[in-house]
C-alpha cells in the first residue's frame, strides 16, 4: 500500500505567512520566504523517510508547485 502524499501549502493567512499540512496551520513565519524554505525541509525529511512529498505556494485559489520529491514508480509497477 503507498504512503500518503504530503502537501506543504504555503499560504498568507490571517495577514501571516504559514504552512497547511493536513488542515493543520504551522507557523507563522516573518516572510513568504521562510516558510517556503521551512516547507521544503520539512518536506525532504518526509522524502528521505520514503512518503511522497511537495510544497505548494497558494495565491487565492490557484497552486503552483514550487518543490517536489514524489518517487516515481519503477517501470512495471
Amino acid at each position: 500500500m503507498p504512503l500518503p502524499h504530503a502537501r506543504y501549502i504555503v499560504l498568507e493567512h490571517e495577514g501571516v505567512w504559514k504552512i497547511n499540512l493536513d488542515n493543520r496551520y504551522y507557523g507563522p513565519f516573518p516572510t513568504q520566504e521562510a516558510a517556503v524554505e521551512s516547507a521544503t525541509g520539512t518536506a525532504r525529511k518526509a522524502t528521505q523517510a520514503g512518503y511522497p512529498a511537495s510544497v505548494l505556494l497558494m495565491r487565492g485559489t490557484m497552486f503552483e508547485t514550487l518543490w517536489t520529491g514524489a518517487e516515481q514508480p519503477a517501470a512495471g509497477e
